[in-house]
């Protein structure tokens, strides 16, 4: 399990327009809006390309937007690409409040060894879990170890090691991780490999025939004829 403060500073964004737009990114800023619950419009400011491209390589649930002294809590809502000149046209943030709960994705990842043995091979069926908790107590990663699971063993929702006051929307016998038996790769048949030999046998045979009855032919065409007389 994984909790880190992702923070990212935000300056006041003061002018608006394509022509704002096109001048701050030439300066390297990405305009951001903040959006609040039960408020019309949004809070608008500005981050550092480079900053927001460092935060955005990061597994997070919950970003800080730093505003001088002020600590904003907030979820990402979307990123607006321009892939053609690969530039971030925008990112929209949802604030929220961090003493109720909220409802976030959290990912997935496997930790540990499991034993595999010859035949095993560990399949993860849920990859992201939703979970629902006080901003500050939910984890940005749920790193679950699967440590000595052996061939035929699992691991269910409701046996995952959660925040306290976190839980997961999902149902508790939901299969996570499962050590299963790997495909083997069948060997075709002797029969159907028998069949393909034979289908193929009497094109040679039909093509040994023609051979025969043209030589035959030309054999015939080359005796006298019958009562002919010699010179």
């Amino acid at each position: 399990m994984s909790k880190k403060k992702h923070e990212i500073a935000v300056l006041e964004r003061k002018e608006f327009g394509k022509n704002a737009n096109r001048r701050a990114r030439c300066n390297g800023l990405v305009p951001v809006n903040v959006y609040r619950k039960g408020v019309e419009g949004s809070r608008t400011f500005y981050v550092k390309a480079n900053e927001w491209d460092i935060l955005n390589e990061e597994d997070f649930s919950l970003a800080y937007l730093i505003n001088g002294s002020e600590r904003i809590g907030a979820v990402v809502q979307e990123v607006q690409h321009n892939y053609l000149k690969n530039y971030v046209v925008h990112v929209d943030f949802h604030e929220v409040d961090l003493t109720k709960d909220v409802t976030v994705l959290v990912k997935i990842i496997p930790s540990g060894t499991p034993d595999l043995g010859t035949e095993g091979v560990l399949e993860q069926q849920i990859h992201e879990l939703e979970l629902v908790g006080k901003p500050d107590a939910l984890p940005d990663v749920l790193e679950i170890s699967v440590d000595g699971l052996a061939l035929d063993q699992h691991i269910l929702v409701g046996e995952l090691k959660l925040p306290e006051g976190v839980v997961a929307k999902h149902d508790a016998d939901a299969i996570v991780f499962h050590v299963g038996r790997a495909a083997r790769e069948e060997e075709p048949e002797p029969a159907a490999a028998d069949a393909d030999a034979a289908a193929a046998e009497p094109e040679v045979l039909t093509e040994r025939k023609r051979d025969d009855k043209a030589e035959a032919a030309d054999q015939a065409a080359a005796k006298p004829a019958a009562g002919a007389k010699k010179k």
